[in-house]
């Protein structure tokens, strides 16, 4: 089981929706093709955007519970998801 707050347990999570979304047989097929997608719409060219070219990125990416920022928060949208950044302040008080 991954750790908590690691990249691995917030892939974990993008598999899970995945999973919950396109079915156990389809859903990595699904995701790349969700993922390159949003990649096109982001003025991506297509030729470096293409499933043949992330299908081996993004299934390492689940296989290793590593990748680069940008390619989690794509796939977190590829799931209907997004990061949130939360911040939270520590004020001490001493009596």
């Amino acid at each position: 089981m991954a750790e908590p707050n690691s990249s691995a347990a917030v892939l974990n999570a993008i598999k899970a929706r995945a999973i919950q979304t396109w079915g156990e047989e389809n859903w990595s097929k699904e995701i790349i093709k969700a993922y390159v997608e949003i990649e096109q719409q982001q003025g991506v060219d297509a030729k470096k955007a293409s499933y043949v070219n992330r299908r081996t990125q993004i299934l390492r990416a689940f296989e290793t519970g590593s990748c680069r920022l940008d390619t989690a928060m794509l796939l977190a949208d590829a799931v209907g998801c997004q990061f949130q950044l939360v911040c939270t302040e520590v004020t001490v008080t001493q009596f």
